[in-house]
């Protein structure tokens, strides 16, 4: 199966401009025979809000940026689908579901069901400051082959990682968040995540400017194997980076984790321990908010 990832330079401010060039590319896409493509992070407009380092600016633009599933950004991304009559996986977009907000990546059909949805797990520290609310369980889809979803920072955790690999995912697919600098370390944690599970991972970023068409963040699109390391990357903005996965798995190495009888009970396990993790995590944040305000009050 021929995939295609769209490696965008997307401006804040124009949102018509960037879902124009997007339907463009997929229509390019299914020209050349691709089945299913990939979009970058918060499409539309990018990850922006974790590009700027002020937090009431962020909390900002995701206000602005949230709504239901479906929504306006859900109706958007389905006609990419039906128009361009392919399988789209885009995200991750904030869902607004009643008081939380979630990092969430839709997985679209040809006919533009909503097909899968995954809400990324793995939320830092800012995110959680910012409000975004962490997911529960990990997503795989089937197509030619099962494949395990990722969202941004989901690549830093060795756990979700393995997990998929033991859910039998023949590669993962995911998204990279666009970085201000230093996003190099990303191809080197998704190289080393590859040897850790012995299965291909094919990444989308992208490049964001601002209104005044200053590059403010980027993040690389990219796959690799476990024979070439970096197997493909996309050298050129507004450019559509092509992996066919039959030759990608022929390229990849054939030594893979050995089967596993209680895998059930490894998969739950690994969810128990990321859930008590997330919890010690917010437990210490709140820890720390709380020092800070009788620090300010005693001032």
């Amino acid at each position: 199966m021929l995939i295609g990832l769209l490696h965008l330079k997307l401006r804040e401010a124009s949102k018509k401009a960037n879902i124009e060039k997007a339907r463009k590319l997929i229509k390019d896409a299914k020209e050349r025979g691709a089945k299913l493509v990939i979009l970058p992070s918060l499409f539309p407009v990018g990850n922006v809000f974790e590009i700027y380092e002020n937090d009431k600016k962020s909390k900002s633009i995701i206000r602005n940026l949230s709504e239901k599933i479906p929504g306006s950004i859900t109706d958007t991304l389905i006609n990419l689908a039906t128009e361009g009559e392919i399988h789209l996986i885009a995200g991750p977009i904030l869902e607004q579901a009643g008081p939380k907000v979630f990092l969430t990546t839709l997985i679209i059909s040809p006919q533009g069901e909503i097909v899968g949805k995954y809400r990324k797990v793995i939320v830092s520290e800012r995110d959680v400051r910012l409000g975004i609310s962490s997911g529960k369980e990990p997503v795989f889809m089937s197509l030619d082959k099962r494949y395990g979803i990722l969202a941004e920072d989901d690549i830093f955790s060795p756990e979700i990682n393995r997990v998929l690999a033991l859910g039998n995912a023949s590669a993962v697919i995911g998204s990279i968040k666009a970085y201000s600098r230093g996003y190099d370390v990303v191809k080197n944690v998704a190289i080393t995540r590859t040897l850790e599970n012995g299965i291909p991972y094919i990444l989308v970023g992208e490049v964001i400017e601002d209104e005044n068409g200053d590059i403010i963040g980027s993040s690389p699109t990219f796959v690799t194997s476990t024979n070439s390391l970096i197997y493909k990357q996309a050298e050129e903005e507004d450019s559509v980076l092509y992996v066919e996965t039959t030759v990608l798995m022929q390229e990849s190495s054939k030594d893979r984790i050995g089967k596993i009888n209680n895998i059930e009970t490894i998969l739950q396990g690994l969810c128990k321990n990321i859930k008590k993790m997330r919890s010690v995590e917010r437990k210490r944040l709140s820890q720390g908010d709380k020092a800070e305000k009788e620090e300010e009050e005693e001032e």
